[in-house]
Parts: C-alpha cells; structure tokens; sequence
C-alpha cells in the first residue's frame, strides 16, 4: 500500500514539476519581447535628441519599412530575415519588428556624412532593450518608398525595405 501511495506522489510532483518548468519559461519568452503598441509609440520624439538629427535630404528615412529582401553576407545570398519591418520615428528612434512585437529599438546615431558615400548611421539599442540586429553600421539610401541600408564592408548583409507609411 505504502509503494502505491508513493508511485502516485511521484506521479504527481513530476506533473507539477513540468507545469511549473513550462509556466516560468512562458513567462521568460514573454519578457523577452516588447509589445510594438504601447511601448514603441510611447517614445517621446525627444527622447534621445532634442531636436532634428538628419539633413533635409534624409528625412525621407522616417517611416514604417516592410523588409523586402536582404542580399550580400559571406555567401552573397543574404542573410536571414529575423525582424518583418523597422520603423523610424523623430528623431533618431526605431524600432525593429517581428510579429507586431517589438523585438529591438533604440537611437540612430550619424557616423559621417560625405556627398560621394551617402549618410552612413548606426543603430544604439536602448538600455531597456532586447538586440537582435547585429550588423548595427549602415549607409543610407532612402527614396519615396524604397529604404536601403547597405553595409560598409564586405562579407555583411544589405537590407531592403519598402514603405508602407
């Protein structure tokens, strides 16, 4: 009697125990994502600079940017596509999104702007962020409703966006 009883507590602290396991971990997954619409566009515009950051012809960048494609990397392939758009916001914030979750978001910070390169620009995540986007250092190419972000060396990706507002 005394080995069924404790068969049957083993059963049931092991169950416990994988419903406690998946419990926290689908906690933990939850934590590791921003939800996109109540924080990103809770951002204050100032809230890494005061005041406009991009000359006149770049502020065509600021936008909400469908990923399309990217190409380059080692293989000339591209790379994966681990976010579905970036928006960016004045002045200087974005956001990379995956899902309708916000997965990165932080400021863009100019590195050089020579007329014969373009604008070249890195993305800073927030101390209050995830980072998933790796290759942070971009050249601009912004038009109407193409966005380009191409790396300055090789053997790194280049990514392709199209705007949807």
């Amino acid at each position: 009697m005394k080995i069924k009883f404790l068969s049957y507590v083993i059963k049931y602290v092991k169950f416990f125990l994988i419903i406690t396991i998946l419990s926290i971990l689908s906690f933990c997954d939850k934590n590791n994502s921003i939800d996109y619409h109540s924080s990103f566009k809770e951002l204050e515009k100032t809230g890494y600079y005061k005041s406009e950051i991009f000359s006149k012809e770049y502020l065509k960048i600021y936008g909400k940017w469908k990923l399309s494609g990217s190409s380059g990397g080692f293989s000339g392939t591209g790379c994966d596509l681990f976010f579905d758009f970036l928006e960016i916001k004045e002045y200087g914030i974005y956001g990379f999104v995956k899902d309708n979750t916000l997965m990165e978001f932080g400021k863009i910070i100019i590195e050089s702007s020579d007329e014969n390169v373009g604008l070249k620009i890195s993305f800073e995540e927030d101390e209050y962020s995830g980072s998933i986007f790796f290759d942070k250092v971009k050249y601009v190419l912004a038009g109407k409703d193409i966005l380009t972000l191409n790396s300055p060396c090789c053997d790194r990706c280049d990514f392709h966006f199209q705007r949807i507002k």
